[in-house]
């Protein structure tokens, strides 16, 4: 039967793989996790960008209904 300290130096040559493996877990989440902050961030800036573009649009579009409204305005009735 094996001693105590035996047996305590088996259970740490135990752990080494196993805190080698969970370092290696932890950075490849880690990279993960910047990785789709990463892709969040990009998104958000294009969804900004769409905000902006349809601000535009929207603009255009009022415009160009008052200007149709001002041309109505201007027609005669019909008989």
């Amino acid at each position: 039967m094996p001693t105590q300290e035996e047996r305590l130096q088996l259970v740490e040559y135990d752990l080494k793989p196993f805190k080698t493996e969970t370092i290696k877990a932890y950075g490849d989440m880690a990279l993960e996790l910047v990785m789709v902050k990463g892709l969040t961030e990009d998104a958000v800036r294009r969804l900004i960008g769409v905000g902006r573009t349809l601000d535009e649009h929207t603009a255009r579009f009022d415009h160009l209904e008052t200007t149709l409204a001002q041309i109505l305005a201007r027609l005669p009735e019909k008989p």
